[in-house]
């Protein structure tokens, strides 16, 4: 009896200590900064989020943005002409003079991973003529992204009272360029030297200052893709970052953090939160078929999903997810289309919830013509047009029938009516040949 008493104990006591390591896991983490997010990457679904569309400054965390629309519109062989000289910049600047000579490239490293102001300007120069033109540039981008919240001033991010992004907006943008696979190999780089073409005693070097991603560094965090930090006095520390898990992506973001060691920790802590709470998985891969639709009479459309569509949900939920997708009404009748092409959306359900929107392309080419439209007519009512013929010979060869009968009749009325009227011509010649004797 006290040996099940105690094995009972035991068992309950696991119990106990698994559910309480559970919830200490599944608590959302604390965080020094005012606004921060983490993001699902490929759904855009928030998993944590503190303050995440409050508007504060983003320091150097701008210059991803700036990097996007550089990728954008250039070579990175491209030789820019530097306009002035880094004395005459605030901020962090990695030593370009007027006058020097330097590839895009060089310059995007200066940007990502030393943070230079100098390049910065150089790059929004050299695609814009100005700054303030740039950073028109700048703001349409945004919107595009979805930052709609946000307002850029400048290329570098120095301060500036209209500057101003949230942590939301700052995870869309990092999440757009991670799209750009020259961005992630840019960012991957620990230390470049930039050589002046026009100069050659000159060479500046840089050096990656996104600690996450550095091995050297005991903020190194193993999952770590991209990422950029920034500083002023004004925004404090600033830090936006891309880690990758098993192949699937998480974004954080973080604004007006005080403590920038502590920062580091945090962004650890954010990841590590994510990673270990929720479940990703892939409902669609792009190029899948997703369902099918019946076109005109006994023509079946594969349809394709255009795009990948995954989904992430506590892992408490993970056994209980019932996916779905509803297709738009359209008649496709008497449509053509070629492989490949968009002929349907559809809506995509998670736990009846929708979960967004998905083009669907034809798995086949169709070609509409009139004639299939007559070719289905007469196979669909094949039988109908057997029995119809046939009534329609019967009626006919009855309708023969009665017109020679009426002709006939006709000839025959005719013909007695010709003998009636002839016969009182007979009776009058009679009479006049014996008028004619009486009178002799």
């Amino acid at each position: 009896m006290k040996s099940h008493f105690k094995t009972l104990i035991f068992f309950l006591l696991i119990f106990l200590v698994s559910s309480v390591n559970v919830m200490a896991v599944a608590t959302p983490p604390e965080i020094n900064a005012e606004g921060s997010v983490l993001m699902d990457a490929s759904t855009g679904e928030i998993l944590f989020s503190k303050n995440p569309n409050k508007v504060l400054e983003p320091a150097s965390t701008t210059k991803v943005l700036t990097a996007i629309i550089t990728l954008e519109n250039c070579d990175l062989n491209e030789e820019v002409a530097v306009k002035e000289d880094f004395t005459k910049i605030d901020g962090t600047t990695i030593g370009l003079l007027k006058g020097d000579i330097v590839t895009v490239r060089d310059l995007l490293l200066g940007l990502l991973l030393e943070s230079g102001n100098d390049a910065a300007n150089a790059l929004a120069c050299h695609i814009s003529s100005s700054t303030d033109k740039f950073a028109v540039l700048m703001n349409k981008k945004a919107k595009e992204i979805g930052a709609v919240n946000s307002n850029f001033k400048n290329p570098s991010g120095l301060p500036n009272p209209k500057h101003l992004t949230t942590a939301h907006d700052l995870a869309l943008i990092m999440n757009e360029a991670i799209k750009n696979k020259t961005y992630l190999e840019l960012s991957k780089v620990m230390l470049h030297e930039i050589k002046i073409k026009n100069d050659s005693s000159r060479t500046i070097w840089v050096n990656n200052k996104n600690h996450m991603i550095n091995k050297n560094s005991k903020y190194y965090y193993k999952y770590t893709i991209a990422g950029k930090n920034g500083y002023t006095t004004k925004a404090n520390h600033t830090y936006t970052i891309a880690a990758e898990n098993n192949g699937h992506i998480l974004i954080a973001a973080y604004l007006n953090a005080l403590d920038k060691n502590q920062n580091f920790k945090d962004m650890k802590t954010v990841f590590d939160y994510g990673f270990n709470n929720f479940y990703f998985s892939s409902m669609y891969k792009k190029g899948q078929e997703v369902d099918s639709i019946k076109v005109g009479h006994d023509l079946t459309i594969p349809l394709i999903a255009s795009k990948d569509v995954d989904y992430v949900i506590p892992n408490e939920d993970k056994n209980n997810v019932n996916t779905r997708i509803e297709l738009e009404h359209k008649n496709l009748k008497r449509a053509s289309f070629d492989k490949g092409d968009v002929i349907l959306k559809g809506t995509v359900y998670l736990n009846d919830k929708e979960l967004c929107k998905l083009d669907l392309c034809a798995g086949t080419s169709r070609h509409y013509t009139i004639k299939e439209d007559i070719d289905y007519f007469f196979k669909d009512n094949e039988k109908n047009l057997i029995i119809g013929a046939s009534i329609g010979g019967v009626v006919l060869l009855i309708a023969l029938t009665l017109v020679i009968e009426t002709r006939k009749k006709k000839k025959r009325k005719k013909r007695l009516l010709e003998i009636t009227t002839s016969i009182p011509k007979v009776e009058d010649n009679k009479l006049k040949k014996r008028r004619r004797r009486r009178k002799d």
